[in-house]
C-alpha cells in the first residue's frame, strides 16, 4: 500500500514551538509526533487576584533538594525535567518528595434524540521520585458508540524510567503496550532506550528532545510480526497564567530496514486548575500508521474533555 506522510501533523509541532517562544534560548522542532499520558501536576489553589508566575532564576539540579527549592512542588507532564516547571506557591500542604504522586482522568459525554452516542475515558498516572530516578505507570481506555454501534475501543499501558545524568542529559527506558478494536491491532508492544536532552529549562517553559532505538512486536488482524525500531521526540510545556498550564508533544518511530514503515503519535492540551488538585483538561491526539489493516484509515484522532484528579 502506498503511504503518504502525515505533512498536516507539522501544523501541530509548529503550534508546539510556538508556545515556548517567550524563552531566549532557541528551538529544535523535529518532524515527529507521543503518546503522552497524564501525571501529576501540583497546582495553586484559586485565588482572584494570582500572581504571574516567577521569572527564571538559577536552579538547583541536585534531585529531590530541587523540590525542596520549590516547596515540594513538581510540574511536567512527561518526564523528569518536569521537576522545575512552576506554578505559584499553593496554600495547601504539598506531597512529600519521595511519594507516589497519582492523578485520576474521567471524560464522558453522552447524546440522546435525532443521534444517539456515549464516549468515555478512564486514565490513571502514577509518578515516583527518588533522587534522580523517576518511574511512571500509566494506563487508559477509551469507549464509544453511536447510534449502538461500537465505534471507539482501545486501551493503553505504558512504564517509564527515567536517571537524569547531569543538568542537561537523562537517560531513559520506556515499555508501551496499545490495542485497538477498530483498527484490528490486536496488539503492539513498543520497547525503547534512549538518551533525552532538556534544551530549555526554566519555571515557565520545558522543552525537551529524546532520540533512541528499541524494538516493536505487533499483531494486525492474523499477522504477527517484530521488528527493530528508531524514535525521535520532542516535549513542550508552558505555563500560561497561574492557573492553566499548556502541552504538546510528538513521537516518530520508523522501521529501521524499511523508514516506508512507521507511527506517528501526536497530543496538544490545555489543563485549567479549579483547586490545586483538581483540573479541567482538553487534549487533542492523533496516531498514525503507515501500514494500517486493509481497509482501515491511516490516521485515528480524538478530542476528548475531561476531569483530573491528583492524590
Amino acid at each position: 500500500m502506498k503511504t503518504r506522510q502525515p505533512f498536516y501533523l507539522l501544523s501541530l509541532l509548529a503550534a508546539c514551538s510556538a508556545m515556548a517562544q517567550g524563552t531566549n534560548a532557541p528551538i529544535a522542532v523535529i518532524y515527529i509526533t507521543n503518546e503522552a499520558p497524564t501525571t501529576v501536576i501540583s497546582i495553586p489553589s484559586i485565588s482572584t487576584n494570582a500572581a504571574s508566575p516567577a521569572k527564571t532564576r538559577p536552579l538547583d539540579n541536585s534531585g529531590t533538594s530541587l523540590l525542596g527549592a520549590f516547596g515540594g512542588h513538581s510540574g511536567g507532564k512527561f518526564s523528569i525535567s518536569g521537576r522545575t516547571l512552576r506554578l505559584p506557591t499553593p496554600t495547601s500542604t504539598p506531597h512529600a518528595d519521595r511519594d507516589w504522586r497519582r492523578n485520576l482522568d474521567f471524560g464522558m459525554n453522552q447524546t440522546k434524540g435525532n443521534t444517539e452516542t456515549l464516549r468515555y475515558s478512564l486514565g490513571l498516572d502514577a509518578l515516583k521520585e527518588e533522587d534522580a530516578d523517576l518511574f511512571r505507570l500509566r494506563a487508559k481506555g477509551l469507549y464509544g458508540e453511536s447510534d449502538g454501534n461500537k465505534d471507539t475501543e482501545n486501551a493503553y499501558a505504558g512504564f517509564r524510567y527515567e536517571r537524569l545524568l547531569n543538568p542537561e542529559l537523562y537517560a531513559l527506558g520506556n515499555l508501551d503496550w496499545i490495542t485497538d478494536t477498530i483498527a484490528d491491532l490486536r496488539y503492539r508492544v513498543t520497547a525503547i532506550a534512549s538518551p533525552g536532552w532538556r534544551l530549555i529549562r526554566t519555571e515557565e517553559t520545558l522543552v525537551n528532545l529524546e532520540a533512541g532505538a528499541g524494538y516493536i512486536r505487533e499483531k494486525k488482524d492474523s499477522e504477527e510480526k517484530g521488528y527493530a525500531a528508531g524514535r525521535a521526540a520532542i516535549t513542550i510545556e508552558r505555563v500560561a497564567n497561574a492557573h492553566v498550564i499548556l502541552w504538546c508533544a510528538a513521537e516518530y518511530l520508523p522501521k529501521l530496514a524499511d523508514p516506508g514503515v512507521f507511527f506517528v503519535n501526536a497530543e496538544a492540551g490545555a489543563a485549567s486548575y479549579i483547586t490545586r488538585d483538581l483540573s479541567l483538561n482538553i487534549c487533542y491526539q492523533e496516531r498514525y500508521d503507515s501500514t494500517p489493516v486493509e481497509g482501515k484509515k491511516n490516521a485515528d484522532t480524538i478530542l476528548a474533555t475531561s476531569v483530573s484528579l491528583n492524590f
